[in-house]
């Protein structure tokens, strides 16, 4: 009998209350505009740092091993920016940009990329740091909607200030995915 898998990733999470605020207006907005998409809960916001996959339990110990010790320190970071993947004319994830001043959250990500690496995980793709907030299923009106989205191309999210990396647990549901902390690395790691 085979364990059931646990699809997994390393992030850092991203809440306040105004942050939440902030990008609620801002999926609204979006939503307004012509995308046909599920918003993301503003409350489980992340900065995904590797996505790991389906994995059997016990490889989900090995990560959890892999990073102990990790410390993320304190970072400042600002949110700014709406864009999307993957570019040009099509839209598929509608997101906002991390400014990381101090290169911080890079070194971090570089960090976890390392640890895993041993394990055989290596990135899909080259580290953008972004917050998705729309998964898009369609647009109503494209030129509406890239015309919204380049004029929220600068706007001012706010500010975070984080110190930990949480080892995640994603479970998709048709209402979106539901996220558990199965690690918390950083000044109070989980026991």
């Amino acid at each position: 009998m085979s364990s059931a898998l646990i699809r997994c990733f390393v992030a850092i999470d991203i809440f306040s209350p105004e942050i939440v605020r902030a990008v609620r207006a801002v999926q609204q907005e979006l939503l307004e505009s012509g995308i046909v998409g599920k918003p993301v809960d503003p409350e489980s916001l992340h900065i995904t740092l590797i996505f790991l996959g389906e994995l059997e339990p016990p490889i989900v110990e090995r990560v959890k091993e892999r990073l102990m010790g990790l410390e993320a320190g304190q970072m400042r970071l600002v949110l700014r920016g709406v864009g999307y993947f993957p570019g040009g004319s099509r839209i598929n994830i509608v997101w906002v940009g991390v400014e990381d001043t101090e290169n911080r959250l890079a070194a971090v990500q570089r960090e976890v990329t390392s640890r895993v690496s041993a394990l055989g995980f290596k990135p899909d793709k080259d580290f953008t740091p972004h917050i998705t907030i729309i998964r898009v299923k369609g647009v109503r009106n494209k030129s509406g909607v890239l015309s919204k989205i380049s004029q929220l191309s600068s706007h001012f999210i706010g500010e975070v200030v984080v110190n930990s990396v949480k080892l995640k647990k994603s479970t998709l549901t048709p209402q979106g995915p539901i996220y558990e902390d199965l690690y918390v690395y950083g000044p109070n790691p989980s026991a």
